[in-house]
């Protein structure tokens, strides 16, 4: 039998701290993580403490997304 289909809204909050601007994501319920920028780069932080870096804030938003539709718990 088939899973159905939901849909889960996410929301971008974008704060500044000591000058610099951090994207948080999360949902209702749950925090999926932070994308930092650090120099030319993105630094992409997880809850669990992992860490990744990407080359565009685009791409570390998607990890960010990748990550939490993987490890979720309905």
């Amino acid at each position: 039998m088939a899973r159905k289909e939901k849909n889960i809204e996410i929301f971008e909050e974008e704060k500044m701290v000591d000058g610099n601007v951090i994207l948080e994501l999360k949902t209702e319920r749950d925090d999926i993580g932070t994308v930092k920028q650090d120099g030319n780069r993105f630094l992409v932080l997880l809850p669990n403490g992992e860490t990744f870096k990407a080359s565009s804030q685009k791409e570390a938003v998607n990890i960010l997304i990748r990550d939490y539709h993987l490890h979720r718990v309905n």
